[in-house]
C-alpha cells in the first residue's frame, strides 16, 4: 500500500550504494581467486 511504502525508512539510494560496493568487492575476491588459481597451475606445470 502506499502508506506502507511512505512509512518505510529504508533509504533506497543507501541501499543502492551499498549493493555497489558489495559487488566490486566480491569482484576483487573472485579476480584474486582466479589468479590464485592461474599462479598455481603456472607453479604445478614448472615442476613438472
Amino acid at each position: 500500500t502506499t502508506s506502507a511504502r511512505e512509512m518505510s525508512n529504508v533509504d533506497l539510494a543507501d541501499q543502492f550504494s551499498d549493493m555497489i560496493i558489495t559487488q566490486r568487492g566480491f569482484q576483487s575476491n573472485s579476480k584474486m581467486i582466479t589468479v590464485s588459481d592461474e599462479m598455481l597451475e603456472t607453479l604445478i606445470n614448472m615442476k613438472r
